[in-house]
């Protein structure tokens, strides 16, 4: 009972009620791509803080303490000095030889004295504690600084132009998909219309057949051709189910989501003011590629700054405290300055030949760019034509479709009155679903050509 509730409330399902904005938008919003280029765009934001850090001082703070009990017992015999006579000044206070008059040495080759102070040592240290502050600023890098910052600026903006690139190709791949279903959907309808013209001849020449009016072999043509009416409907159910799927994958939904999608295929407008809409200077890839080529312009002048002068300054502030037992504490502190430069002498043409490979890259990037230009100018072109092409197939199908339908009436009265043959009939069918069908695949090309029209235009938005 419960797996056959199960099955019953699983067939049920109620249909999610969707249009072409709000596929887009879903698409956008679960889209794993944007989700990344996302991510690229945080990480270009926090390199582009990093590298501004560089303008300021990086302070740094430092501290050790210590506490352990040494102590430290000797006996010091000290040597002593006195005053010399003529000059005032103290000196060492040395035996001398009275034979020789040279300086009494001893085993270990130092000189002997006459008198030597003695000195006990006790003292016990407790512990002690270093702390410190320190300030370090560059004056000078060589401009690495400024080619840094500037780089990273174009990099967000890159990472930036990369997710708008990357949006307008999630919502152009589902609007394809958003539009296949919509064709799929109105070729299921046709199948059925097709479907229920040839039953309906069907009956009509079975009842000629068992009246005795018509022979069994024109039953039997129009019964091939109704199967073969059911087979397409089949595969036009198939179909649809396909394309479900395949929108439920580009828009993020399970894909046995049911979708109530109430759009026609056949609603299509020509807009003149598309056709020239698109400029290749305004284009997201021309846009990328010209942030790729100052990137490299300016690694020129980073690589320049690695051979030139460098200058810094750093202040910093230092506290020591020793603590003994029985004496005074040792605690003294104090303020220090230093400055650095760096001046580089000679590298023997390491940087001259690295700048000139910058240089090299720099002049690529712009030759990649004018032939980008040139390719993105004949894409735009392509995309202009095909659809002003799409909107002819569009105008044709539907003149096909109006001298298919014609001849369909004609045949049908033609029949009635006996002037024509079954065979003659069940083509003028034929050709009238083989009109409506072209006149889907039309309306479908035509749609998604106008959406990469806007694609290729900056135009191509989720509303």
């Amino acid at each position: 009972m419960a797996l056959l509730l199960g099955t019953f409330v699983g067939h049920t399902q109620k249909a999610m009620q969707l249009n072409l904005q709000q596929c887009r938008s879903m698409a956008v919003e679960n889209s794993q791509t944007i989700k990344i280029a996302n991510e690229n765009i945080a990480k270009a934001s926090g390199e582009k803080m990093a590298a501004r850090s560089a303008w300021f001082p990086n302070i740094e703070a430092s501290a050790i303490g210590l506490y352990r009990s040494i102590e430290i017992q000797e006996e010091l015999y000290l040597p002593t000095a006195v005053p010399d006579l003529t000059t005032g000044e103290l000196v060492p206070n040395i035996a001398y030889n009275p034979s020789t008059g040279a300086p009494i040495i001893s085993p270990d080759g130092n000189p002997v004295f006459n008198s030597y102070a003695y000195l006990p040592l006790d003292i016990t240290l407790q512990g002690g504690a270093l702390a410190g502050i320190t300030a370090t600023q560059p004056v000078y890098a060589g401009g690495k600084i400024i080619a840094g910052n500037k780089m990273t600026t174009i990099g967000e903006q890159m990472a930036t132009l990369n997710k708008a690139l990357t949006q307008d190709e999630v919502i152009y791949e589902t609007d394809k998909a958003y539009y296949l279903y919509l064709s799929v959907k109105a070729k299921v309808d046709l199948a059925k219309k097709y479907q229920n013209l040839l039953k309906e001849i069907v009956k009509m020449v079975n009842n000629s057949y068992e009246t005795g009016m018509t022979n069994k072999n024109e039953l039997l043509k129009v019964q091939v051709k109704y199967n073969d009416a059911t087979l397409q409907l089949q595969q036009a159910k198939t179909g649809l189910k396909l394309t479900q799927m395949s929108l439920n994958r580009s828009i993020g939904l399970d894909l046995s989501t049911q979708l109530e999608i109430n759009d026609s295929i056949d609603s299509y407008i020509f807009d003149a003011a598309k056709v020239n809409a698109a400029q290749v200077e305004n284009r997201k890839e021309f846009l990328l590629m010209q942030n790729q080529t100052e990137m490299v312009g300016q690694n020129i002048k980073l690589v320049r700054g690695d051979y030139m002068p460098t200058a810094g300054v750093s202040v910093g502030y230092n506290q020591t405290l020793l603590a003994f037992k029985n004496i005074n504490n040792y605690n003294q502190g104090g303020l220090n300055a230093m400055g650095s430069i760096n001046i580089p002498i000679t590298n023997f043409g390491e940087r001259k030949g690295k700048v000139a490979v910058a240089k090299a890259n720099y002049n690529i990037k712009q030759l990649e760019l004018q032939q980008a230009k040139e390719y993105l100018q004949l894409e735009i072109e392509q995309a202009r034509l095909s659809y002003i092409d799409a909107f002819t197939r569009v105008e044709l199908s539907l003149k096909a479709l109006e001298q298919a339908a014609e001849n369909m009436r004609i045949s049908d009265d033609n029949y009635s009155l006996g002037m024509e043959p079954i065979v003659n009939l069940l083509e003028a069918k034929a050709e009238w679903q083989k009109a409506n069908s072209n006149k889907i695949d039309a309306i479908t090309e035509f749609k998604v050509k106008e959406s990469n029209l806007l694609r290729v235009a900056n135009n191509l938005n989720v509303e």
